[in-house]
């Protein structure tokens, strides 16, 4: 039986993870893609952000006629797709690009890979119990687990890097990485705007710049 597509989620306004019933995800940057006049129409954000999965799981397609098949995400490993492949993950940890961080952590991060307590994780970011189910439509497809288990994942890090009473303050001064790459958008100027407004990746990304230069 030819593998199917079990899964597709959105990432910032020009990536994708996307897993196949062989156990594995990739993140891929569509870029490329958008160059293409069939997939212009992804460089629109409200149809990027869109994808759905056909019944067969071997299309992946988005509003406006963008499609990728699944032949062409097993070439991906290749060099032969119209996408850059970004990372392959197990399964498991899909939708979460600060694991291979924590898991070279020193000194390691016991357990990294359990989820924190919702109750746990929104303090860090000075959020309450009941804003959670918000943030959550900002994300989807993605389900509310995901979006948690990421949220921990980051919460573990700025912990590990910042003491835990400056943290509120921190993610509310306004965010240089962010601005640079959208300015003039007021949502996304700090990082609690980021986590919001579903760009959880622009508070990431510095995350992880940051700890190559620390090496």
């Amino acid at each position: 039986m030819p593998e199917r597509i079990t899964e597709a989620l959105p990432e910032g306004e020009d990536r994708l993870w996307i897993s196949l019933d062989d156990g594995f995800t990739r993140l891929i940057d569509l870029t490329p893609l958008m160059a293409l006049a069939s997939h212009r129409t992804l460089r629109l954000r409200r149809l990027v952000r869109c994808p759905t999965v056909s019944p067969d799981g071997q299309v992946v397609r988005w509003p406006g006629g963008a499609y990728l098949s699944v032949g062409s995400i097993q070439r991906a490993a290749d060099g032969n797709a119209p996408f850059k492949l970004l990372a392959m993950l197990p399964f498991a940890y899909r939708y979460r690009p600060l694991t291979a961080l924590l898991s070279h952590a020193e000194p390691n991060l016991h357990g990294y890979h359990d989820v924190r307590p919702l109750h746990t994780v929104l303090p860090v970011f000075g959020l309450y119990p009941g804003e959670f189910e918000s943030l959550a439509q900002e994300y989807r497809p993605a389900s509310p687990d995901l979006l948690l288990a990421r949220l921990s994942d980051l919460s573990l890090i700025l912990r590990e890097w910042f003491p835990d009473q400056a943290l509120p303050a921190l993610l509310r001064r306004p965010w240089p990485y962010a601005i640079r790459r959208h300015p003039g958008n007021p949502l996304l100027d700090t990082a609690l705007g980021c986590l919001r407004h579903g760009r959880i990746d622009l508070v990431e990304n510095p995350m992880l710049l940051l700890a190559t230069e620390r090496r």
